[in-house]
């Protein structure tokens, strides 16, 4: 019986990027941080993204690093941060054009169709790597991703709802449209950094497979 496995050079080589997986998520967090922490003296929540507006064009850009509160913040960090690892560790070759991509175009949509206010927040961009990695797993058939893609539909699977009107105070727009650009971007990055597999048969070579 044959059954699909990672190259264990390619796997060795995955595993390598863990550690600049985490760096990176950490540098972005802590530009997070410190811009919300520059927020509490400087008046910077105002360069959110406000849909139809000149000025509100910067917010395409700055949208993911304002957040209004230290709820608001609190509530981001975390799941930004497995997002990013996760994408950064699974995809290191078309990891900075999803994050750049899934900004511009998750705030473009926002700008274009939003309610008239200011949207603030990280969880636009967050639902856009989510969707992405849940798709992607599927997509390219990567047994470890589709493995990331199934926790994280079991941790954070509720946030669903989070695309439809709901709760004052919520962007939903910015939920929505970074789902949708999720979906978009893993389909047309559907060929890049797909894992290169081997077939194992069970009865068979399986030093191979625990080669280090």
């Amino acid at each position: 019986m044959k059954i699909p496995h990672l190259d264990p050079a390619y796997a060795k080589q995955r595993r390598q990027q863990w550690p600049r997986a985490f760096q990176v998520s950490l540098m972005f967090l802590a530009v997070i941080w410190v811009l919300f922490l520059l927020a509490q003296i400087l008046p910077l929540t105002q360069f959110g993204t406000k849909p139809r507006t000149i000025e509100g064009l910067l917010g395409l850009f700055t949208m993911p690093f304002i957040h209004s509160g230290w709820p608001h913040l609190i509530d981001n960090s975390l799941p930004m941060f497995l997002a990013m690892v996760a994408l950064f560790g699974n995809y290191p070759v078309v990891a900075k054009r999803i994050v750049f991509f899934s900004i511009v175009l998750t705030g473009a949509l926002v700008w274009l169709f939003g309610r008239e206010v200011n949207h603030i927040g990280s969880s636009g961009l967050f639902y856009a790597l989510l969707s992405y990695l849940f798709v992607s797993g599927f997509l390219k058939k990567d047994i470890q991703s589709i493995g990331i893609s199934i926790a994280i539909a079991f941790m954070y699977g509720s946030l669903i709802w989070g695309i439809f009107p709901g709760k004052e105070g919520i962007s939903w727009e910015s939920h929505m449209f970074g789902f949708l650009t999720g979906v978009f971007l893993a389909y047309n990055t559907k060929d890049i950094d797909r894992p290169v597999l081997k077939n194992w048969r069970l009865d068979e070579n399986l030093e191979q497979y625990y080669e280090d």
